[in-house]
């Protein structure tokens, strides 16, 4: 019988089952160099911190100031945020899963629940305790254990995005004088790796290569998406009903959603992001296109999967195969492109940044008052002023 006992996710690190310590090992540029501890947190942070050219009292000290409660007792740290008013984290976490979370989208619902193992640490800690220089610990703690354990996540950028929003909801119902104290130099300390993001808008040969290595039914799909402009839940969720060939029109209504961890179809929603319906232009290609795919629709959808409503990752992995295909795949990815590149071709055809808003429905601020409930004389020209334009290209 072994004398050591590895222990389930601490790389390096074994347990004497004789001594009751525990031996530490590291490899640095081919050199083994190993050290025994009394305990398991001290074995983790030696682990974490150590390197040849660092003193070993530096090493310590890290070991030492790791901890996300130790941090408070530092004298120059004591400072606590807002009124206390009794409440700990776990607290308001379960309030907000009571009285907020179940007023959003079951989809949202799922995506904030999830980040109940990002708020773990701080469960134990009392509101007014919560400030920028624990959560200054707190993500590097989150950043330490996630390259341990080769996490494929590049940042924590979205676990931040949900924990300033709950932070914000406990400020406006319980304590004004709370500051959320969520930085944008958490952000930064949580990435892991960069992030090279990919084009999204294609020039029109590239789209023209795009749509050529799809199979017919994902370009009519594909085609469908780009010029409506729309998200491609839009379309996924697109009911024969919404469609008026007589005032050649689409009535953008019914959205697709998808389950958060999984993207496999959960149901139908009757209205889109912003909540209100807006209303595309047909031109001739949609027109044939509509006219193939509404007599095979099943259940009110016009694209289906052998009557069942599409899957995301069925979506993603046509429109990526199809990218690769055209040799396009390493400068595009995801199903956003067809949005993004209908605006930015309609603004090439037409020169007009009015009709790019037009088509792709952006309703800001300052144009808002060119928008209507049904589809402006801009966006009706520019539909099809690109169809020709592509056509004319593709032809030639």
């Amino acid at each position: 019988m072994s004398r050591y006992e590895k222990l389930k996710n601490y790389k390096g690190i074994k347990k004497d089952l004789k001594t009751g310590r525990y031996l530490v090992r590291k490899y640095i540029n081919g050199r083994e160099h190993s050290k025994s501890f009394d305990s398991l947190k001290e074995a983790v942070n030696w682990r974490a911190n150590f390197h040849p050219s660092v003193s070993e009292a530096i090493v310590t000290q890290k070991v030492e100031s790791n901890d996300l409660r130790d941090m408070l007792e530092k004298p120059l740290q004591r400072k606590l945020n807002g009124e206390d008013l009794g409440y700990y984290f776990r607290d308001v976490w379960e309030l907000y899963q009571k009285i907020y979370i179940p007023s959003l989208e079951r989809s949202s619902q799922e995506h904030r629940l999830s980040k109940q193992v990002f708020y773990l640490p701080l469960m134990n800690y009392k509101m007014v305790e919560i400030t920028a220089n624990l959560l200054d610990v707190f993500i590097a703690e989150h950043r330490k254990s996630a390259i341990e354990n080769r996490s494929k996540r590049s940042n924590f950028d979205d676990d931040f995005k949900c924990l300033k929003a709950l932070l914000n909801w406990y400020r406006q119902n319980y304590d004004p004088l709370f500051m959320n104290p969520v930085l944008p130099r958490h952000k930064h300390a949580g990435i892991i790796r960069k992030i090279i993001k990919k084009n999204k808008k294609m020039k029109p040969e590239q789209l023209i290569s795009f749509f050529n290595e799809l199979p017919l039914f994902w370009r009519d799909f594909a085609e469908c998406q780009f010029y409506m402009g729309a998200r491609v839940s839009e379309v996924a969720g697109l009911q024969v009903q919404s469609v008026d060939f007589k005032e050649m029109q689409i009535c953008i209504q019914y959205v697709a959603v998808w389950a958060y961890r999984n993207k496999e179809f959960e149901y139908l929603k009757e209205y889109p992001k912003n909540g209100e319906i807006s209303y595309a232009s047909i031109n001739k290609k949609m027109e044939e296109i509509l006219k193939r795919r509404i007599p095979l629709s099943a259940n009110g959808f016009i694209f289906h999967e052998n009557g069942e409503p599409l899957r995301y990752r069925t979506i993603q992995y046509q429109f990526n195969k199809a990218l690769k295909k055209a040799g396009l795949g390493d400068q595009f990815s995801s199903t956003h492109i067809m949005r993004h590149s209908m605006g930015t071709i309609t603004r090439k055809v037409t020169g007009s940044v009015d009709m790019a808003q037009a088509v792709t429905r952006h309703k800001d601020i300052q144009i808002a008052q060119q928008y209507a409930s049904l589809p402006t004389d801009a966006n009706r020209k520019a539909v099809h002023d690109v169809n020709l334009y592509l056509e004319e290209l593709e032809n030639n």
